[in-house]
């Protein structure tokens, strides 16, 4: 549905640049390190600057890192989101991947060691990656022991919430953000699994990751080519793209990530579009709205946004809004700079 009004936001709003990026590609080889990984992930030294282009955005607060992956409190002091509350800071730690036998230790009276039981060994959680066209990577997790549990899955900063079913099997597909791609699988009970892939494609795509948590009510928007909203070229969650044109090189596809059973879940929508082999010449631009609703009025919303291409390294912007009050419901702020608009040329 086309929504009847939309503002530019100009006030009120916190950008906090990139703080992120860096530390979470530093972190992904710390983290292949410890679990055993050969090639863990390359990254480039420090972090990543990411100057704000335009000025359609006012920031009219000091600024601050939004609290998007650490544990939000409600109002009456009750945790409503299970996020591991070191994944928050820079100095993470996960398990290693002998963490289960860590667990099983000898006893004090005892010199001969004790070895974990097939029981216990079989709660070890597996994950495999492969990669997968258009440089996606199908991920298959698998824990007994978490059956119908909630479960957080990482890659190169973006962070997404899912569910293991009945039998503590999940599958999902993920937009890749490296080409060498380290995903890690969090159960948040001190356990975790990992794996790593080789995405050979990577460089034909660009890539546009919004992500936030709960129902904030935030969307990306790509408008391809000139298109409006509504038009054909209108990709968004209402309209994601078709997979055809992807590969063609006609158009982009939109990817939603996260799910919405679990409590206040970490969400992320993925832009997708083929521009090393773009069948046309032009523009698409890339907007954030955020609609007020009776959930988020007159409160703080926060998300990020990554942006990876064929030209340039990740860029990460994270953002803090304050959203208008309660009588502005229905209404939607545009946000035309937490991404930088693809000019595309025909290969």
């Amino acid at each position: 549905m086309k929504p009847a009004t939309r503002k530019i936001v100009t006030a009120a709003t916190t950008f906090s640049v990139a703080l992120s990026i860096g530390f979470v590609m530093q972190y992904g080889d710390a983290v292949a390190a410890r679990l055993g990984i050969d090639e863990p992930i390359g990254s480039p030294a420090g972090r990543t600057q990411v100057s704000v282009p335009g000025s359609a955005v006012t920031a009219s607060k000091a600024v601050v890192v939004p609290q998007l992956l650490a544990p939000r409190v409600t109002d009456d002091s009750k945790e409503v989101a299970d996020i591991p509350q070191e994944l928050a800071t820079p100095t993470l730690q996960m398990p290693d991947s002998t963490s289960v036998s860590d667990l099983i230790l000898a006893s004090a009276m005892t010199e001969a060691p004790v070895m974990p039981s097939p029981e216990v060994a079989a709660c070890d959680p597996i994950m495999t990656a492969t990669a997968q066209p258009m440089a996606m990577v199908q991920l298959q997790l698998t824990d007994t022991c978490h059956k119908g549990a909630p479960v957080s899955i990482h890659h190169q900063g973006m962070i997404f919430s899912a569910i293991t079913d009945a039998d503590g099997k999940l599958s999902v597909d993920v937009p890749a953000l490296s080409r060498d791609a380290l995903f890690i699988a969090d159960f948040n009970t001190g356990k975790a699994a990992a794996a790593s892939v080789l995405v050979p494609d990577l460089d034909t795509v660009d890539r546009a990751v919004l992500q936030w948590q709960g129902d904030d009510g935030v969307q990306l928007h790509a408008l391809e080519f000139g298109a409006g909203y509504d038009d054909a070229g209108h990709i968004w969650s209402a309209s994601t793209g078709a997979a055809g044109n992807v590969q063609t090189g006609s158009g982009g596809i939109l990817t939603s990530l996260g799910d919405v059973a679990v409590s206040d879940a970490l969400r992320a929508e993925v832009y997708t579009f083929p521009s090393g082999q773009s069948v046309r010449d032009g523009q698409v631009v890339l907007n954030v709205e955020a609609e007020v609703t009776s959930r988020n009025c007159g409160r703080d919303v926060s998300a990020q946004s990554i942006q990876i291409g064929p030209d340039h390294a990740a860029d990460a912007i994270d953002l803090t809004m304050t959203m208008p009050g309660c009588d502005a419901i229905g209404e939607f702020l545009v946000l035309k700079n937490m991404f930088a608009d693809l000019t595309l040329a025909a290969k």
